[in-house]
C-alpha cells in the first residue's frame, strides 16, 4: 500500500494531522476490534433454474441483483417436452430464523431450450439457454418482491444494472433474438445484426463468456440497453446497440436525474481483408424517450471501458478502461499518447452533457474484461468527504510499482516569469478556468503545449505490490484526476465509498487455485467444502479502508463452500452493504454471526450425491450488512486497538475473524477433523481425537477412512475417476494416502487409473507403509488443496 498526500498546503496540512492520528493502527492494519453484522440473506433455491448474480443496484427502499438466469430443463428430451423450468427465490434467511421457515418465495416458468449442440469452449447447448434477469427484494427486510426475466434464444448475457426513481436500465450482449414487454401493451424484438431475418444464432458461433483468449475471434454479438419500470419490469424501450461484426456490448449503465440512459461497453469488428479484429471503448448517452442515441463517444485508445458511474453533482461520468480488450499486452495493445507502458489500466472524467473527455489517468497494467472475471468498481464520494472518485482496477502494477502520476497534463495560472501553478493548488471546489487566474497571469488549458505534465506532480502514489494482489483501489480528485492515494488490493468486484464520508467498502472473491489472498497480516480462511473441487477452495470477503489515508481497516470472510462468488455491491444512504452473487452451498456462513441452512425445491429434491450438504444446482445469492453497525466479536473482551491485543473469553475460540464455543468445528467447510479446544489454542484450530484413528489429514483435508483417492477435471459437472489403490487408512498413515495390498504406485503418472499398478506375484508384496504416520501437532493447516483431484483443465465455474 502506498498512501501519500496532494501537492497542495492545505492538503499536506490536513492529511499529516490524520496519520499522527491513527499512527498506531498503521502496522495492524484490517485488524479493527468492531466489525457489521449481516441482517439476512436470499438465495434462489429451485432445481429446475438457474441464476448467476452478476450486478446488483439499490434505490427507493429495494435492491435489485441482475444477472443470467436460465431453465435447466433440456427441452430436446421427452421429460424436457412435459416439465417447465421454474426459478424461485427465497428470503430472507436471518439469525432469527437461519432456515427460512418464515421465508417468502416468489417464483416464474421459464423457457426451456434445446440443449443437443454447443462444445467446451463454444456457449451453444446449455448456455444457449440464459436469459436476462432481474430480481427485486425488499432491503429492509430481505423479502423477494419480484422477478423480471426478458426472454430470447441464444446467449444473453447480462452485465450492466442501474436504477434510480422507478427507473431501471439492464444492459449486456446477445447472440439472437431478446424480447420486451413494452408499457403500450405490446412487445418489441430485437436480433442480432450478423443472423437474417426469421433465423437462429448459430450454437458454433455462440462462446462460452469467460473464452480464455478472446483475442481471436469470440462469437458474432451485438450490445443491448433495456429501459423499464422498477415496479413491475415492463420496458419503455428496447435497443440494440452497439452492431458489430464480431463481438459488442454495454457491460456498464447509470441513468441520470431526468431518466436519460448512460452505457460504457466496447465494439470489436474485423474489416474485410484483414486477419484480426479491433476492440474500442464505447460510452453513449440514450434517450429517456425511445433509446435513441444522443451522443456517442468512441474511445480506440481503449480496448474495452469497463465500469461508468455518473455524478450528478457536476454532469459528468467517470469511467474505467484498458487499453487492451484481451488482457495480453502482445496481442491487441491500442495505441495511446498518455500510456507510458506497454499496456495500461484508465481512469477518465468525462462531459456527460457532450462525451468530451475532460481528463485520462493511466497506469501500468492489463486488465480486461470478463463477465466471470472481477472487474473491479467505480464509487463518488459522499458529501462529507469530498470532490472524490473511488476507483478499484483489476491487473495494475502487474511488472513493477507504478505511478499514477500519469495521463492528461493539468492546466494552471502562468506567473510573468514563466512559472506554472498547477490547477489543483489554485482550486480544489471547482473545475478551474481563466477567471481563476491572479490578475498579470495566463490560463494554460491542459491541451496547451506548456500544460503542467502529470509526472510534475510528484505525489509519490503508486500501485504494484503482488504481494498483496492484483488489484489497487485508489482516489481521485473529482475536478483535476489528481491522485490522492492508492490501496494495493486483492481482486475487487465491487467498491462503495460509504455514507458517512469516512471510508470505502470493497468485496470480491477468491480461490485457492491463484493462491489464498491477504490483507496486511490478515490471511483468507481456505475452507473447502469436503469432497469439493480445489478451485472452489476460498470465499466471499467484505473489506473496509480509510477514506483519508488508504489504510485497511477491517475485512470479514464469508462462505467456505462450493461456488462462493460476490460479483458486485452497492450500498443505501443509512450505510447498509449488499452483496450480489452465487454459490452451490446449503449451508452459509456470513461474516461474523449470520449462519443460514436452505433447502432447495422446498425440500422436495434429493441430496447431492456428493455432499449433502452441497446444493445441486447455482443459486444466486443477496445478503445485507449492517455495515453502520459496528459490533466487537461476542468472545472478545479488553478490544482497544486491535483484535491482536484482545483477550478470547475463556470456553472459546476465535478463529478466522469468528467466535467458536469449545469443541465446535465447521463440518460443512473441510474442518470436521479440528476443534475449538480453548485449553490448547484460542486462535487457531486444533486436531481432533479422531485424526489418525477414524481420519486422515492430507493436503490440508479432513479425509475419512476408507475414503478414496480420486481424479476430478475442474470443470462442471466433470466425473470422478477412483483410484484403485490409493485411500485414507489413518491407522498405517494419517498425513498421506495409503496404497492397498497388492499395488505398487505410479509416482510418474498421478491421474486414475494410470496411478495404480497391481502385483501379480503376492509374494513380493511390500508391507504397507508406516511412514509419516501421525504423531505430531496438526494445528494451524491452511486448507488449500483438494482430496484426491489432480489438477489438469481449468474452468471458472
Amino acid at each position: 500500500m502506498k498512501t501519500v498526500t496532494i501537492g497542495s498546503q492545505l492538503a499536506i496540512c490536513t492529511l499529516f494531522a490524520a496519520f499522527m492520528a491513527i499512527d498506531a493502527e498503521t502496522t495492524k492494519p484490517f485488524k479493527a476490534c468492531a466489525v457489521p453484522s449481516f441482517d439476512w440473506a436470499a438465495y434462489s433455491t429451485s432445481t429446475t433454474g438457474r441464476m448467476y448474480g452478476m450486478r446488483g443496484a439499490v434505490s427507493d427502499g429495494y435492491v435489485f441483483a441482475a444477472g443470467f438466469v436460465k431453465s435447466t430443463v433440456d427441452a430436446s428430451t421427452p421429460s424436457g417436452v412435459t416439465t417447465r423450468g421454474s426459478f424461485a427465490l427465497t428470503g430472507p434467511y436471518s439469525v432469527a430464523d437461519p432456515t427460512g421457515v418464515n421465508a417468502k418465495t416468489i417464483s416464474k416458468y421459464l423457457e426451456s431450450y434445446t440443449t443437443e449442440q454447443g462444445a467446451k469452449e463454444n456457449a451453444g447447448g446449455t448456455w444457449g439457454q440464459y436469459e436476462v434477469g432481474v430480481a427485486k427484494l425488499d432491503a429492509t427486510t430481505g423479502v423477494p418482491v419480484n422477478l423480471f426475466i426478458w426472454e430470447g434464444d441464444g446467449l444473453d448475457e447480462t452485465t450492466g444494472l442501474a436504477v434510480k426513481g422507478g427507473v431501471l436500465a439492464v444492459s449486456g450482449h446477445f447472440t439472437g433474438k431478446l424480447t420486451a414487454k413494452l408499457a403500450d401493451g405490446t412487445s418489441k424484438t430485437i436480433q442480432n445484426s450478423n443472423i437474417a431475418e426469421g433465423a437462429f444464432a448459430d450454437n458454433a458461433d455462440q462462446f462460452h463468456p469467460n473464452t480464455k483468449d478472446v483475442s481471436g475471434h469470440s462469437g458474432v454479438d451485438d450490445g443491448f440497453v433495456i429501459k423499464a419500470s422498477a415496479t413491475d419490469g415492463v420496458a419503455d424501450w428496447i435497443v440494440r446497440y452497439p452492431e458489430s461484426n464480431k463481438d459488442a456490448q454495454i457491460i456498464d449503465v447509470d441513468i441520470d436525474n431526468d431518466g436519460n440512459v448512460y452505457g460504457a461497453g466496447y465494439r470489436c469488428a474485423q474489416a474485410e481483408g484483414t486477419e484480426s479484429k479491433v476492440c474500442d471503448g464505447v460510452i453513449a448517452q440514450f434517450s429517456k424517450t425511445d433509446g435513441a442515441i444522443l451522443w456517442q463517444t468512441i474511445l480506440p485508445q481503449l480496448g474495452a471501458a469497463i465500469r461508468m458511474k455518473f455524478d450528478a453533482e457536476d454532469n459528468s461520468l467517470y469511467i474505467t478502461g484498458s487499453t487492451t480488450f484481451s488482457g495480453f499486452p502482445l496481442k491487441d495493445p491500442k495505441s495511446n499518447s498518455l500510456c507510458n507502458h506497454e499496456t495500461c489500466s484508465v481512469v477518465i472524467r468525462m462531459s456527460a452533457t457532450s462525451g468530451t473527455v475532460e481528463w485520462e489517468r493511466t497506469l501500468q497494467g492489463s486488465a480486461r474484461w470478463g463477465v466471470f472475471g472481477q472487474n473491479g468498481g467505480v464509487g463518488l464520494a459522499g458529501a462529507a468527504d469530498g470532490p472524490y472518485v473511488y476507483v478499484a482496477v483489476d491487473d495494475t502494477g502487474e511488472d513493477a510499482a507504478t505511478s499514477l502520476d500519469a495521463g492528461t497534463p493539468y492546466s494552471g495560472c502562468k506567473a510573468a516569469d514563466g512559472t506554472i501553478t498547477p490547477e489543483y493548488e489554485i482550486s480544489q471546489t471547482k473545475v478551474v478556468t481563466a477567471s481563476d487566474c491572479p490578475q498579470n497571469s495566463e490560463f494554460v488549458g491542459r491541451d496547451d503545449n506548456e500544460a503542467f505534465l502529470a509526472s510534475e506532480a510528484k505525489t509519490e502514489v503508486s500501485c504494484g505490490d503482488a504481494t498483496m494482489g492484483k488489484s489497487c483501489v485508489m482516489k481521485y480528485h473529482k475536478y483535476t484526476g489528481l491522485p490522492i492515494w492508492s490501496h494495493d488490493a486483492p481482486e475487487v468486484s465491487g467498491l462503495v465509498p460509504s455514507s458517512d464520508g469516512k471510508s470505502v467498502h470493497i468485496g470480491g472473491w477468491y480461490t485457492s487455485r491463484y493462491g489464498l489472498p491477504s490483507f496486511g497480516s490478515v490471511a483468507m480462511p481456505g475452507y473447502l467444502r469436503e469432497q469439493g473441487l480445489d478451485g472452489k477452495t476460498g470465499g466471499i470477503y467484505n473489506a473496509k479502508i480509510s477514506a483519508i489515508t488508504g489504510i485497511g481497516e477491517y475485512v470479514v470472510s464469508s462462505g467456505g463452500g462450493t461456488k462462493d462468488r460476490l460479483n458486485d455491491m452497492v450500498g443505501d444512504s443509512e450505510g447498509n452493504i449488499y452483496n450480489i452473487g452465487y454459490h452451490q452451498n446449503l449451508v452459509m456462513r456470513w461474516g461474523n454471526n449470520l449462519i443460514t441452512t436452505m433447502e432447495e425445491d422446498m425440500g422436495e429434491s434429493n441430496p447431492n450425491t456428493d455432499n449433502p450438504t452441497q446444493a445441486i444446482e447455482t443459486q444466486i445469492c443477496v445478503s445485507k450488512m449492517a455495515a453502520a453497525k459496528e459490533i466487537v466479536p461476542s468472545c472478545l473482551s479488553g478490544c482497544e486497538g486491535n483484535t491482536d491485543d484482545a483477550t478470547v473469553e475463556s470456553g472459546s475460540c476465535f478463529i478466522d475473524g469468528k467466535c467458536y464455543l469449545a469443541g465446535g468445528s465447521t463440518n460443512a467447510f473441510g474442518k470436521s477433523c479440528f476443534v475449538c479446544d480453548p485449553n490448547v489454542n484460542q486462535r487457531q484450530w486444533t486436531e481432533g481425537p479422531e485424526i489418525g484413528k477414524t481420519q486422515c489429514v492430507i493436503g490440508g483435508t479432513c479425509v475419512k477412512s476408507g475414503e478414496i483417492y480420486y481424479y476430478q477435471r475442474r470443470a462442471w459437472n466433470s466425473p470422478r475417476v477412483l483410484s484403485e489403490c490409493r485411500m485414507c487408512d489413518p491407522t498405517q498413515n494419517a498425513l498421506e494416502w495409503s496404497i492397498k495390498a497388492g499395488y505398487d504406485f505410479n509416482k510418474t503418472d498421478l491421474v486414475p487409473p494410470n496411478d495404480c499398478n497391481m502385483i501379480i506375484d503376492p509374494s513380493i508384496v511390500d508391507p504397507p507403509s508406516t511412514s509419516g504416520t501421525f504423531g505430531g501437532p496438526l494445528a494451524g493447516i491452511v486448507i488449500s488443496s483438494i482430496v484426491g483431484i489432480a489438477l489438469i483443465v481449468a474452468e471458472p465455474f
